[in-house]
């Protein structure tokens, strides 16, 4: 996670010093997916747009709008991070979709366009899920919830859910491989938060659990228009 942090945040600051640049040429695309690892499912599909610079053609800043889903087996989520208790969301099995818009730059190495891209914000929705509602057994409000069936649902206004806790959304760092013209191959890693809200407030006043993942992802990808 740190990793892909440190990408994407060393790919922003080069777009945020790109902007000073003169735009030369508009390119757009579209990618169609699916991440796997250990029987959890991230489909997607993005659309991307971006800019070249005149002085720096093979340096291409831009966004998109991206729709994906999370689908699950047994999850486990967490309240934020700097909460002090053991509190559980456990899940049978989640399943989640989301739109967002992201931004995102690659350079074009040859047929290579390599880049990362992160979401902004978005929206999730998702059928709703009986989570078992385990913990350390604090005393206070929401304690009496404790073992438990609450029916929780995903959060569904998210942001910057690669910097935030208890957002929904993704980031990825990819390679995309030109085959021709219109065809492409592209293989990245793709991280993501996974968050839902519980109809109660729990300890701490909590209602937003999540959890995070990181896949490896594949898929074909077709220019719109060069």
């Amino acid at each position: 996670m740190k990793s892909i942090r440190l990408v994407v945040l060393f790919v922003f600051f080069i777009s945020v010093k790109s902007f000073s640049q003169d735009f030369s040429r508009v390119t757009s695309g579209i990618d169609l997916g699916l991440g796997y690892q250990d029987k959890v499912w991230v489909p997607s599909v993005t659309y991307h747009q971006e800019l070249s610079l005149s002085n720096f053609p093979w340096f291409r800043i831009g966004w998109g709008v991206r729709g994906w889903g999370y689908y699950a087996g047994r999850t486990d989520m967490l309240p934020k991070t700097s909460a002090l208790n053991a509190d559980t969301l456990k899940f049978g099995k989640i399943s989640t979709n989301g739109a967002s818009f992201l931004l995102g730059a690659n350079v074009r190495l040859w047929k290579f366009d390599i880049g990362a891209n992160t979401d902004l914000f978005g929206i999730a929705f998702g059928l709703k899920r009986s989570a078992l509602y385990a913990g350390g057994g604090l005393s206070g409000k929401g304690g009496d919830h404790y073992n438990s069936y609450l029916k929780s649902g995903p959060a569904t206004l998210n942001a910057l859910p690669l910097f935030m806790d208890k957002q929904n959304g993704q980031s990825e760092a990819y390679v995309r491989f030109w085959i021709t013209d219109r065809i492409g191959v592209k293989v990245a890693f793709v991280h993501g938060r996974v968050t839902y809200a519980s109809p109660e407030k729990l300890i701490n006043r909590q209602t937003r659990y999540s959890t995070t993942y990181g896949v490896p992802y594949v898929a074909l990808a077709f220019p719109l228009y060069n």
